[in-house]
């Protein structure tokens, strides 16, 4: 058999592999089932108005109304892009199968991390290995369970990535060129900035490491050219995604990511005297950025997966304290600083003790680049655990004040520490440049003592622990004098399955270290046999701690979890026929009313779930919604039902007759010199007499006579189906009129027409949209179109052709150019 035709084989045989072990994990999925993800379900009920409006008519809105009184809907759910990435991103994430959020996620990760080892100069074998060890990982399998799709997509796309760099450094320019490209281009179309971010971070460290040794080396011309290599490969990803990068770069600077323009605060409104002066800001709050912090002994899961008592609803099993005293399997048992979590960040122990072995026997720019990946990863998951550091970070490093939950950058740690686990075995078992005994078995005592040791260290210590966390001041509150009984209970399991675990993590190294002891003293001879015995054990751990927290129980069928109205839903439509009321919104307080997206599945609200919801909004609620309600806004909001917790837990409906409905005339207006003014004037509004304007808009008020007619009428025309991208109304007057529009000012998007010409229209009342409506009777209609997005669609499809043309030409030349070598 040729070698290239058995290369190939084997190959196949790997990613045929890579896929059954994805199936078996998901098997459910093959009776149809689905994993019950809470936040796909989320997101399904976020995008209901759009859906169905997709559903009945074929076409796509770019505006949602739905949630938060309105907001750009793309930022729910995408339209679909012209794109000649759309094909290869359908085909991996196995969409025409119905398996992209379970089979094709670990698929995925396998074959990205495979692909990213050939390229280190790894067999095939090692590389199956390290695909196993991180494709396995619990971060990994824990999001699939939490439903973060896009996520789990991006990490797939970071170890192709730094494979492709690699392999350019490594002056094999086509196809470090071609890898490093497409894997980034769908990266970013899989549309999770945070991971591109981290993968940037990355990319950085590897490219200085890489510089610093072509000085050293004096040889710059080929670094140079890797780097010619791979910023034309950054121009062809971004440019094949140029279209949600720039229409995502417009709407982030109105968004809570963007920060704020106000320098108040909502306690300004309850004191005497000057209002307390705070910074504005360009970017999320750092509070609310370092909510999910990783505590810095929790980094100990890393190595021990149950160290922090795993997961906020353990399964703690019936042989558990919690379970003979409760008769409950899932027990509260994280103490770790984090808010909740769904489970640990396990890496493996093997993973670990291979990593600090390749801190030892591998050299050159791998070790520095990873070791420094590693560190910042680290230090930047600690978040609020480290604040001088984050802080500097959040306050200089560009882009990364967009961003929260710090925990997450362990994904870095999680790639470049299996990327040296794995380097080092291919350091053992490197025939062709071989390292002397001594200096393996002297790595190999140092690493085992290193990690076993740490083991037998905490677990000594373990003794002096409280194995109390934050969320127990939480619970203690819930539970009272109940309270102290309850902590016993979950202290006595979080000892136990720090103590089991511990056991497990030390048994695993040291066999480990045994079968690497064999080899390198030649007791056994063939690779082979260490390298399949070590995946066969990764597999163990790995597999094992992953089905805590995702497994066959997980999986439900698809009518579980079909969105249907509630109680609350029948008796909104119960009293809106009753009224004949139509195009109101909902003020939802029987649930969480801003961090819920259940009741936008089938009525508007003015809350919803969105962590990118417009910065003007989320003041509002923070001023007039959340702490103290403020009745005139609510109703200049629309908001003409009312939900309210009752009795035994029962939702009340009230409707409120006060609501001002969808437009309407005002008597005068306020002009305000800055956003300050603008907010703080809401407090003592009367949004059915006066608009307040901020003075930017003054030259569209000022100087016209806008008293109010008596007889005035304006009026929204209902729309079936639904159309959240036009709102058209009607009007009627005998002179100029001021009209407030009960829907969200959102001016890159939206347009104003007058009996179909062009017209203006500004801001009022903080949030909300106004017009000057010139007398007669009228057609004013608002259209939501989106010319940004649009406008690149068609630029993003030509990019991405032209970057595939490229890709395919470059291989031409490639191999036309080696058959004339062999000529």
């Amino acid at each position: 058999m040729k070698p290239i035709l058995k290369k190939t084989l084997i190959h196949c045989g790997i990613i045929l592999f890579f896929f059954l072990v994805a199936a078996v994990y998901m098997s459910p999925a093959f009776d149809g089932k689905v994993i019950q993800q809470g936040d796909i379900q989320k997101s399904t009920a976020m995008a209901k108005e759009q859906a169905d409006f997709h559903e009945k008519t074929g076409k796509y809105t770019t505006w949602t109304s739905s949630m938060f009184s309105g907001m750009p809907g793309y930022q729910i759910s995408s339209i679909p892009a012209k794109n000649a990435l759309t094909p290869i991103k359908t085909l991996l994430i196995m969409r025409p199968m119905g398996w992209e959020r379970n089979i094709a996620m670990i698929f995925l990760y396998l074959i990205g991390f495979y692909a990213c080892l050939l390229a280190l100069g790894c067999n095939p074998w090692l590389s199956l290995l390290g695909a196993l060890a991180f494709g396995l990982g619990s971060y990994n399998i824990i999001i699939i369970e939490a439903g973060h799709i896009t996520k789990g997509w991006a990490m797939s796309m970071i170890a192709p990535i730094l494979g492709g760099m690699l392999l350019s450094f490594r002056k094999k320019y086509i196809w470090g060129g071609i890898l490093f490209t497409l894997a980034l281009a769908l990266q970013i179309n899989f549309n999770h900035i945070q991971i591109t971010y981290y993968t940037m971070l990355m990319g950085i460290i590897l490219g200085l490491v890489y510089f610093v040794y072509a000085i050293k080396d004096k040889n710059f011309k080929p670094f140079a050219t890797a780097v010619c290599v791979l910023l034309l490969g950054c121009v062809f990803a971004v440019g094949s995604n140029a279209r949600h990068l720039i229409v995502n770069r417009e709407y982030v600077k109105y968004t809570m990511r963007g920060g704020s323009e106000i320098t108040v605060t909502p306690e300004d409104l309850y004191k005497d005297g000057e209002p307390k002066s705070i910074a504005a800001s360009d970017g999320l709050d750092k509070d609310y950025a370092f909510s999910w912090s990783y505590g810095k002994g929790e980094t100990y899961t890393l190595l021990v997966p149950g160290a922090y008592g795993g997961g906020s609803g353990e399964n703690v099993g019936k042989d558990s304290e919690f379970y003979k005293n409760f008769r409950q399997e899932q027990a509260p048992l994280y103490w770790g600083d984090q808010p909740f979590t769904s489970g640990p960040v396990y890496f493996g122990a093997i993973v670990i003790f291979l990593f600090v072995l390749g801190m030892f026997v591998v050299k050159g720019p791998e070790r520095w680049w990873i070791l420094l990946a590693t560190i910042l990863s680290i230090l930047m998951a600690w978040g609020k655990n480290l604040m001088g550091f984050n802080s500097f970070l959040f306050d200089h490093l560009p882009l990364y004040n967009k961003f929260r939950t710090p925990s997450m950058s362990l994904v870095m740690a999680n790639v470049t520490m299996v990327i040296l686990g794995v380097l080092a075995l291919k350091t053992v078992f490197d025939k062709e440049n071989p390292v002397d005994k001594k200096k393996l078995n002297l790595g190999l005592y140092v690493s085992t003592g290193i990690t076993a040791g740490f083991i037998l260290l905490m677990m000594a210590l373990s003794g002096n622990f409280s194995f109390s966390g934050a969320s127990d001041a939480q619970m203690a509150a819930q539970y009272g004098p109940q309270w102290d009984m309850i902590k016993d209970v979950l202290v006595k399991d979080r000892k136990a399955l720090f103590m089991s675990d511990s056991w497990r993590s030390l048994i695993l190294i040291l066999i480990s270290a045994v079968l690497l002891w064999l080899y390198i003293n030649e007791k056994i001879k063939q690779s082979g046999i260490i390298i399949g015995v070590l995946a066969c054990l990764v597999v163990f751990d790995l597999w094992g701690v992953d089905r805590r927290y995702l497994n066959d129980s997980n999986f439900v069928s698809e009518k579980r979890i079909k969105l249907k109205p509630s109680q609350t839903d029948q008796l909104l439509d119960q009293y809106a026929a009753q009224f004949k009321d139509e195009d109101y919104r909902v003020f939802d307080l029987s649930v969480n009313t801003f961090n819920d997206s259940y009741p936008s599945a089938f009525h508007h609200q003015i809350g919803g779930y969105s962590a990118a919801k417009l910065r003007r909004y989320q003041d509002i609620i923070d001023f007039y919604l959340s702490r103290h309600i403020n009745m005139e806004v609510l109703n200049m909001l629309n908001a003409r039902y009312i939900v309210t917790p009752g009795q035994n837990g029962q939702p009340m409906v009230q409707r409120n007759p006060d609501a001002l409905g969808n437009a309407w005339f005002v008597d005068q207006y306020q002009l305000v010199e800055d956003p300050n003014a603008e907010i703080l004037a809401l407090n003592e509004l009367n949004p059915a007499d006066t608009a307040v304007i901020d003075k930017r808009f003054a030259a569209m008020v000022q100087g016209k006579n806008l008293e109010r007619d008596s007889n005035a009428v304006i009026v929204m025309e209902h729309q079936k189906p639904y159309n959240p991208d036009y709102v058209v109304y009607k009007s009627k007057a005998s002179k100029d009129q001021l009209a407030v529009f009960s829907e969200v000012y959102y001016a890159p998007d939206w347009r104003a027409y007058i009996d179909g010409k062009p017209a203006e229209y500004m801001r009022a009342n903080y949030i909300l949209r106004a017009m000057v409506v010139p007398a007669g009777e009228h057609t004013i209609e608002f259209k939501c179109e989106a010319p940004l997005l649009y406008k690149w669609d068609k630029i993003t499809l030509v990019i991405s052709i032209l970057m595939l043309v490229v890709m395919a030409g470059s291989l031409v030349w490639y191999y036309r150019g080696r058959e004339k070598e062999v000529a």
